[in-house]
């Protein structure tokens, strides 16, 4: 099969994230989507993380019902976007892999961990994000990344974790599930 790896914090998972990987499956580039939520980010303050669990679970209930995309744990402490790659091909031998990412990324990937190795392992496929549609990058231009025809989609887990805090409502970019598995849990605010 041709599985599309896409590792991120999701804190929280959002609708981007769930429709980016519905749409690379409905445009037939991949047979499966398997979201790989991190224990932790290289470039990101990781001390305010909403925990792997909790993280794990609302991608599972973001998901429900979608058979063709997947929660999987290839993660250990720390790891990084190859570690990542290297343990799917190890464990699950007879799939094609690639890797799911937004343009948003392009120009941070060069100071990835190993990028050229990266793109030996696996062919990108890259989301268009707003503002960074027609990004470019040496490195990934080189390689012949798949880029995907869709509607930007303009939505950030950092948005959504900044209305939460204020109480805003965010019912238009979450599942109704992970809503309120977030209020159920008291998660990124004190507000219910």
């Amino acid at each position: 099969m041709k599985i599309a790896l896409f590792g991120g914090t999701f804190d929280p998972v959002h609708n981007g994230h769930v429709n980016a990987a519905l749409e690379v499956l409905k445009q037939g580039i991949v047979d499966e989507v398997w979201f790989i939520p991190v224990q932790w980010h290289a470039f990101k303050e990781n001390s305010f993380l909403t925990s792997l669990e909790h993280r794990a679970h609302m991608l599972k209930l973001a998901i429900e019902g979608e058979p063709d995309l997947k929660v999987v744990d290839l993660n250990d402490n720390p790891t990084y976007t190859l570690d990542t790659i290297l343990k799917a091909k190890k464990f699950f031998l007879k799939n094609e892999y690639f890797w799911l990412m937004g343009t948003n990324l392009m120009e941070e990937f060069s100071i990835w961990k190993n990028p050229k190795k990266i793109l030996q392992e696996v062919k990108l496929i890259l989301f268009p994000v707003p503002g960074k549609g027609c990004a470019k990058s040496k490195l990934i231009d080189s390689s012949n990344p798949i880029r995907v025809k869709a509607d930007e989609i303009d939505l950030s887990s950092t948005l959504v974790r900044g209305k939460l805090k204020k109480c805003e409502d965010v019912s238009n970019f979450l599942d109704s599930k992970v809503v309120n598995y977030i209020k159920e849990n008291s998660l990124y605010s004190a507000c219910r």
